[in-house]
């Protein structure tokens, strides 16, 4: 039987082990292919049940958009348009819907970045919109350009974060016409994984086109998924014109777009599981029939931001029971709808990533990847009900979400003849610690979980939680190398942001 080494302790024992992780190399982990079934919370008589009451709405009720130019486009099928709202039968709703594509390609910078998303692939994507930050001093203040690039290489480190964002964060130090050029603009350079676009107007939405096709040229960017812009409808039943423009331009050149209701059960939607889903599964599908109209095909994704309201307080709640059982839901009708899923994970209302951060995360976390979505947004730093990010919060959460795509791997297996050899070898009453079959295991160990005693946690000097996590993102920031980008396309999105800042406003009229 294989022994420890006697020498463990004499190279430096647990503080020497802890170093070497810090300075293990980055990896970059493959789309998740999920390898464990999908959890649902209501059969397919419940799920038939909740898709019968969302078309009595669409038929009956009718869904508002609030866009002369949607208006038109609508009044090109036999939907009844009255004033803004749009009433369709299922027939043709569903006929438009069965256009957008089960799976799409979103495509990288570099490709060997590019994701699959649809079937049983899973892509997750960073933080969205937050306008504060929790600092590496512990200090809460509005976030700045340098947050929006700092994180951002954080996010490019993160082994199992698919997609660069886009508003990882809101620079508050950039003129608002002139912000969303830097968001895509610091994903392409500080990242060469997928990038998300901006959905703040139709102009932004095309400089954000434009900007990829300084990246992939222009006949590609036309043709190919090369963002994936997220808009919410405002619940319950409308569609502004902001949201829509956005939708109209990114459909238009094949872009994928997150059709996302912004729910919050006992707000925005009944004080229902099943009543919210069926009110998002109105505002999402008319959404994604009303891209297919536009241009068939466009991928499209189904997807909701899962809250519910404090009753006590009415403020929004991150992480619930009833969220989750949301999520489930979400899931299920998007398989109905053979549509990609999104949901959200790592979103919490605490304001300090502590004990009700992790819980409050953990209850978005394990539903999305048991549900199955395709697509899992805001995986790392919320706090504040999304108002805010933790940069230490940011990186514990990644270590959540690489739990999870090891737990998603399911079972290995293929190697019970070397399993049974190794039992043979450490025999009755031994351990398996040093055997070989142990050192080669891929067993998940989390590198910031602290598993010595108490006394040694003293000895290191007590650190918490939001200690820990300002440690380690200190610690990548200082290990992060930029991807390689070529100095003249460098250039040339460096032109074009300078040229369109001369053309735009500094401020908002």
């Amino acid at each position: 039987m294989t022994t420890l080494d006697p020498d463990i302790k004499r190279r430096g024992g647990r503080s020497a082990r802890k170093a070497a992780r810090a300075e293990a190399a980055f990896v970059h982990h493959p789309t998740l292919v999920r390898n464990v079934p999908v959890y649902d919370v209501a059969n397919a008589e419940g799920v038939d049940m909740i898709h019968d009451l969302a078309m009595r709405i669409v038929e009956e009720l009718g869904v508002e958009f609030r866009d002369e130019e949607s208006l038109e486009i609508w009044k090109t099928t036999d939907a009844e348009v009255d004033g803004y709202k749009v009433r369709v039968g299922r027939d043709t709703l569903l006929a438009l819907v069965g256009k957008a594509p089960e799976t799409f390609t979103h495509h990288a910078r570099n490709p060997d970045r590019t994701v699959t998303v649809g079937g049983t692939n899973m892509v997750v994507a960073p933080s969205y919109g937050p306008p504060f930050v929790l600092d590496l001093e512990g200090v809460r203040r509005h976030a700045t350009l340098d947050d929006l690039n700092n994180l951002q290489k954080l996010n490019h480190l993160a082994a199992s974060v698919h997609i660069a964002g886009g508003p990882i964060v809101e620079p508050v130090d950039v003129p608002v016409p002139h912000r969303h050029m830097h968001m895509a603009y610091s994903g392409l350079k500080y990242s060469d994984k997928p990038i998300i676009g901006n959905v703040t107007s139709a102009d932004r939405a095309r400089d954000t086109i434009d900007m990829c096709k300084i990246v992939f040229g222009d006949e590609f960017a036309t043709n190919n998924c090369c963002t994936t812009s997220l808009i919410n409808s405002n619940s319950p039943l409308v569609w502004d014109q902001t949201m829509l423009d956005a939708l109209k331009v990114y459909a238009a050149n094949n872009h994928a777009v997150l059709c996302s209701p912004f729910s919050m059960a006992a707000a925005s939607t009944p004080a229902s599981n099943v009543g919210t889903m069926a009110v998002v599964t109105a505002e999402a599908l008319m959404a994604i029939a009303f891209a297919q109209i536009i241009r068939p095909g466009s991928p499209m994704l189904f997807g909701v931001p899962a809250m519910t309201v404090a009753l006590n307080t009415g403020a929004p709640v991150h992480g619930s029971p009833d969220s989750a059982i949301v999520q489930f839901l979400a899931g299920a009708m998007a398989r109905r709808y053979r549509v990609p899923h999104r949901a959200i994970a790592n979103c919490a209302t605490s304001k300090t990533p502590d004990m009700q951060a992790g819980f409050d995360s953990m209850w978005g976390l394990f539903p999305s990847f048991l549900a199955g979505a395709h697509w899992i947004t805001m995986a790392g730093g919320m706090i504040e009900g999304t108002l805010g990010l933790s940069y230490a919060k940011t990186v514990l959460d990644f270590e959540q979400v690489d739990a999870f795509y090891h737990f998603s791997n399911g079972c290995r297996f293929d190697d019970l003849d070397e399993i049974f050899e190794t039992i043979r070898e450490v025999g009755p009453g031994g351990h398996f610690l040093g055997a070989a079959h142990t050192r080669k295991s891929n067993l998940f160990i989390f590198p910031s979980q602290d598993n010595g005693t108490f006394e040694q946690w003293e000895i290191e000097g007590q650190k918490q939680s939001d200690a820990v996590g300002v440690d380690k993102a200190k610690a990548w920031l200082a290990h992060y190398e930029p991807p390689p980008i070529d100095d003249a396309l460098d250039q040339a999105l460096c032109e074009f942001i300078a040229r369109r800042e001369k053309e735009l406003p500094s401020k908002v009229a």
